[in-house]
């Protein structure tokens, strides 16, 4: 990510006319018989406090049940096997324990907390892992502690950026929401103490005032970082609509790119009755969990289910008329730039990295 940023770095953003959808893969097609290696990236909600295997064991089972070979990966555990037993419907599977989720951790250390980014870097467990996919919740600890709004927003990013730098370019990272929560139970009620008085300490608010500002700031909160993760998403499209023709785009450095897929998830929106979804009014229930992991299974199921575009054969031609397409310096009608043919890393859009693909294909059958 970084040398993407650094190679580019005279480039400037938005491209015209560009065809954009949803959904992604890569270059390279993935060995379907290889297992997909699934992180979980996060704080306790990750982790399982209080339910063992939180939503990863359902997200699990449902990929498994779809016929796909998972592997989940994390900093804690070595290939760990859990069995898991549906106390009300009796319901049974094991399912891979492995995860990188850590009770009670920040995004970013600060004073009386521990950050998911520190122990990402002291346990190299992304380059070690090498996940395909990536799942990252991470904030709820920093809205419990009532922490600064920008500096969260600003650890995230530099969190986001961390996992894209380490991941390999073929990997994709989702990022996603964190669920509402019901701050005035006993389980949880002292948590919350810096939102129950005022900066000052001269206002005492009632429970409900509380209650509102709490949910206000986690709403805060979930729309910064949707629009973070857009922010990055830009920042990985490189447009050059401000070239004139005849300008020559060198990728000698193209084998060094990392161009790792971000998406926006949002995982919150499946909590939807904090009383009964919630096991203590912050962790989700089996019940929540199940959900989140139903969820969680859609999605990559989605992401993973693309249809790898038919066998053709390409020739140096293509690469100039897709090159001066991105440009805007061809005359082609727009019919002649499919999205079938020319989408070559199959992220459902026609743009630069296409041209870097489409020079890599047609080096390698030199």
């Amino acid at each position: 990510m970084k040398k993407l940023i650094s190679l580019f770095a005279t480039m400037t953003l938005s491209l015209a006319g560009i065809m954009m959808f949803s959904s992604s893969a890569s270059c390279e097609e993935k060995n379907v018989s290889e297992p997909i290696k699934i992180m979980a990236i996060g704080d306790s909600i990750t982790d399982g406090y209080g339910v063992s295997g939180s939503y990863r064991k359902y997200l699990y089972s449902e990929l498994t049940k779809k016929g796909y070979n998972i592997d989940m990966v994390g900093s804690k555990g070595n290939d760990m096997k859990a069995e898991f037993i549906d106390s009300e419907t009796g319901e049974s599977f094991v399912y891979d324990d492995d995860n990188t989720g850590y009770s009670g951790y920040t995004i970013k250390e600060y004073q009386g907390r521990n950050g998911i980014l520190e122990t990402l870097k002291s346990t190299n467990c992304i380059e070690t892992c090498m996940p395909d996919i990536v799942i990252l919740q991470i904030g709820t600890n920093n809205i419990i502690d009532n922490y600064d709004m920008d500096k969260t927003i600003n650890d995230l990013g530099v969190l986001i950026d961390y996992i894209l730098g380490s991941l390999p370019d073929t990997s994709a990272l989702f990022v996603t929401t964190i669920p509402d929560v019901d701050p005035n139970r006993q389980e949880v009620y002292n948590w919350f103490s810096n939102y129950r008085h005022s900066a000052d300490w001269q206002t005492n608010y009632t429970d409900a005032e509380a209650e509102e500002n709490i949910l206000k700031t986690l709403h805060i909160y979930n729309a910064n970082l949707n629009a973070e993760v857009q922010k990055k998403k830009n920042e990985q499209v490189i447009s050059i609509s401000d070239f004139s023709n005849g300008i020559n785009i060198d990728f000698k450095d193209e084998g060094s790119l990392k161009i790792p897929h971000l998406y926006n998830a949002d995982a919150a929106s499946v909590i939807t009755d904090v009383k009964a979804q919630l096991l203590d009014g912050v962790h989700p229930n089996n019940k929540g969990y199940k959900l989140m992991g139903e969820y969680w299974a859609e999605q990559l199921d989605n992401y993973l289910s693309q249809k790898p575009a038919e066998e053709k054969t390409y020739k140096v031609a293509d690469l100039v008329k897709l090159q001066k397409f991105i440009l805007g310096a061809s005359d082609l009608t727009d019919g002649e730039i499919t999205l079938e043919k020319y989408d070559m890393n199959k992220d459902n859009r026609v743009d630069i990295y296409d041209i870097v693909c489409l020079r890599k294909e047609l080096i390698s059958d030199l």
